[in-house]
């Protein structure tokens, strides 16, 4: 993107209270709900977009030649995608599960790959006080 002067947007997204999914289903239902949720992830969002689990119940979606209000509407499709439909497991009734959203621009010409995770890192967080099963953007 720096390269070749594109826009560049970076999603970061954490599954709302996945630890309690874990603590009272435990981890066979939580597995399922992973998998489902990368499931629907990747149906939400476009071709070109590079989806990644980043570690426990946190995923990253990088999105080339995007910008804010495109990147916005890709994750509220992800949120949508995720909280309109129960997630159905066969080990236990099917769940309700949310997801937090917190989204970066590449907007200056000093962004580097860690600070644009940093800006959605803080960006999620922010989702997560606000609230959670929302997006949130912070500017550079």
């Amino acid at each position: 993107s720096k390269e070749h002067e594109r826009k560049l947007s970076l999603m970061m997204l954490d599954i709302d209270y996945f630890k309690a999914v874990n603590d009272t289903h435990g981890h066979a239902v939580g597995d399922a709900v992973l998998k489902e949720f990368a499931l629907r992830l990747q149906r939400s969002i476009r071709g070109v977009d590079l989806a990644s689990r980043y570690g426990g119940e946190e995923f990253v979606v990088m999105m080339p030649d995007t910008d804010l209000n495109q990147a916005q509407m890709v994750a509220e499709r992800v949120r949508q995608s995720i909280s309109d439909d129960i997630f159905e497991t066969e080990m236990v009734a099917p769940l309700s599960i949310t997801v937090s959203i917190g989204l970066a621009i590449y907007e200056e010409e000093h962004d580097t790959p860690e600070s644009l995770m940093k800006r959605a890192d803080i960006s999620l967080y922010r989702a997560k006080r606000e609230g959670r099963n929302r997006t949130v953007y912070d500017a550079a």
